[in-house]
């Protein structure tokens, strides 16, 4: 794209009163009027005459100018869009097994024993903790664990950044029962699986960097996936929803660390377990679920009721953590997991929409009663379960036809699923477009995508202001992402028509400015983590702002067959925009590579 940019630049002609004199030697004229260059600086004759007051030309001999440096930044950033829209191509990112280990290595890993200035400090020996009796081989295959001191770090550095991570367990009962002083495997603490998870994240954000940091990443890393693989064999009595957590740790580590193909690996087991649990039918209206305060609830067919709704809510936000990774990430990456996968086969979605988890922590019921003054008093009684009346029924069906459904369905965590819901289903219709359709077909897609677009803008319109979120409360980056999603669907939705149709074109446009008005709403070194999934969110949204800059010029050139267009003021503002989005992605890109120019 930015060759074609510069395609106009080479020799040009004299003009004015130096026409009949020698031409300049090719490269030399000055990058604005190009043909009709007299070499005069600091501004050549024809620049002087229709440039604004101040504009100095931009000769080529002059070094590396503003412009210049702009574009090498642009064709980085096309290296990277090509490689997220090719991800399985010789030149995209590469993978590496994380099972091997080289020649010579000790079978021991090597355990975390200290913390210095420098970081989470590493020892070259280990020595695997006895198997104490308590605990069967089955439940653990791997025995060693950092020393209590180290796993206190290790989980000061997660869990902070645990919900950008698709941590959907209750934080504070997970940090109480990891911390708890029994062996790994006891059913009292956390799966091994999760725990290894947990651990390799907490290593990677602590901020350590050097080969010996890198040594052990890579050997926690195989520890987590050899306790993930026999999670199910375990005896545990929270392996399913634990297995769960496990695989979208790790599938959200591979991402970030761009290892696409086992980051869609470990997606596809979440997705499975998920709905092998029946996670996707809890509390639905269709199945025999009594309403009867004195009844369990909240079971599924392969689980035993939840002890109380702190446990339920795990259960429902477990599903529609792992629904929402399958939407965006097909769209980021090409994943093939989408809410078809759900529907089809009868696996119709009914749980109801998740509360945020500390809405669960405070459920209660009100009462009222007749005070001597006859005025009413109210209070909340604690309960342990969920209200019987929370049940849904092909939720997401509902959603997408606009009807309304559980009173939950304007928490954070549901605003974010339902985003994500618009966003594959933009990329859905979008691939539905092809030149040349058949009057009839022509017409449903012109019904679905005109029918979506305003469902989108809708949508939009009932997201809280990103400012009501304080930047340091947990569900802040939840809640940039929401917004973020939601202008990335309109973008995806318009894509295909950007550069044929005016009001494509304007609306990709519009959504894009709005993600970087976002970014200047917040103090971006606050945030010390993000998302992965901001990587491919932010790429598209320079992949539009590249694209508008370029429109400016061929205006400006003439190129699009009019008269030329004065429009480097617009173009100048489009070109800090994006500028803006680079800067933001650098700040995250030293351990992600998705976030890399």
């Amino acid at each position: 794209m930015t060759t074609s940019v510069n395609r106009a630049s080479g020799s040009g002609s004299l003009s004015g009163s130096s026409r009949g004199s020698l031409s300049l030697q090719r490269g030399r004229a000055c990058r604005n009027c190009r043909y009709k260059c007299d070499g005069q600086r600091p501004v050549c004759s024809q620049c002087l005459k229709s440039a604004r007051p101040g504009d100095a030309c931009e000769y080529i001999d002059e070094g590396r100018t503003h412009t210049q440096v702009l574009e090498e930044k642009i064709s980085r950033l096309e290296a990277r869009i090509r490689e997220l829209e090719e991800p399985f191509d010789e030149n995209s990112v590469k993978l590496h097994s994380p099972y091997t280990q080289s020649q010579g290595r000790s079978s021991s890993m090597p355990t975390l024993v200290a913390s210095s200035s420098e970081g989470i400090m590493v020892s070259t020996s280990a020595t695997p903790s006895p198997l104490p009796s308590s605990v069967s081989h089955s439940d653990t295959a791997i025995q060693e664990e950092p020393p209590a001191n180290v796993v206190h770090l290790l989980l000061q550095s997660f869990l902070p950044h645990a919900i950008e991570f698709g941590f959907f367990l209750n934080i504070s009962r997970f940090q109480e029962s990891a911390l708890r002083p029994l062996p790994l495997g006891h059913h009292a603490r956390p799966a091994p699986a999760l725990l290894s998870a947990v651990y390799l994240l907490g290593l990677h954000l602590s901020g350590s960097t050097g080969t010996k940091i890198s040594v052990q990443e890579s050997s926690f890393l195989s520890r987590a996936l050899l306790h993930v693989a026999n999670i199910l064999s375990s005896s545990h009595p929270h392996r399913i929803i634990h297995g769960i957590q496990s695989e979208i740790l790790l599938s959200t580590y591979c991402f970030r660390k761009g290892r696409i193909l086992e980051g869609k690996y470990h997606l596809t087991v979440a997705t499975s377990l998920t709905l092998g649990a029946g996670f996707h039918h809890i509390r639905s209206q269709t199945t025999s679920v009594s309403l009867s305060l004195n009844l369990q609830s909240g079971a599924t067919p392969f689980l035993p009721a939840p002890s109380d709704q702190i446990e339920e809510g795990e259960r429902i936000n477990a599903f529609w953590t792992t629904f929402a990774l399958c939407n965006t990430w097909k769209v980021a990456i090409g994943s093939p997991l989408s809410s078809v996968v759900f529907e089809s086969h009868g696996s119709r979605i009914d749980t109801p929409w998740p509360l945020d988890m500390h809405e669960y922590e405070q459920v209660g019921f009100s009462c009222t009663w007749q005070t001597l003054f006859g005025r009413f008093s109210y209070c909340m009684v604690p309960q342990e379960r969920l209200s019987p009346d929370l049940t849904s029924s092909s939720t997401v069906q509902n959603f997408l036809n606009q009807r309304p459904s559980t009173s939950s369905e304007y928490s954070t965590m549901a605003m974010y699923v339902k985003s994500s819901i618009l966003l594959e289903k933009a990329g859905t219709v979008a691939a539905l477009y092809k030149p040349g359709m058949q009057v009839e077909e022509a017409n449903r897609f012109a019904g679905a995508f005109a029918s979506l677009d305003r469902f989108i803008d809708t949508f939009h319109s009932t997201l809280a202001p990103i400012e009501q979120t304080h930047i340091s409360s947990p569900l802040f980056g939840t809640v940039l992402l929401t917004h973020t999603i939601t202008h990335a669907a309109t973008i995806h939705l318009h894509e295909p028509f950007v550069n044929e149709n005016p009001r494509s074109q304007s609306k990709s446009l519009s959504a894009a400015e709005a993600c970087v008005n976002l970014l200047r709403q917040i103090d971006i070194n606050s945030l010390t983590q993000v998302n992965p999934l901001f990587g491919s969110l932010w790429t598209g949204v320079c992949k539009v702002l590249i694209n508008e800059i370029q429109h400016k010029r061929a205006l400006r050139a003439g190129w699009a067959g009019g008269v030329p267009v004065d429009n480097r003021q617009q173009e100048n503002e489009l070109a800090e925009k994006l500028e803006k989005v680079f800067t933001t992605m650098a700040v995250f890109s030293l351990d992600s590579p998705l976030m890399s120019e």
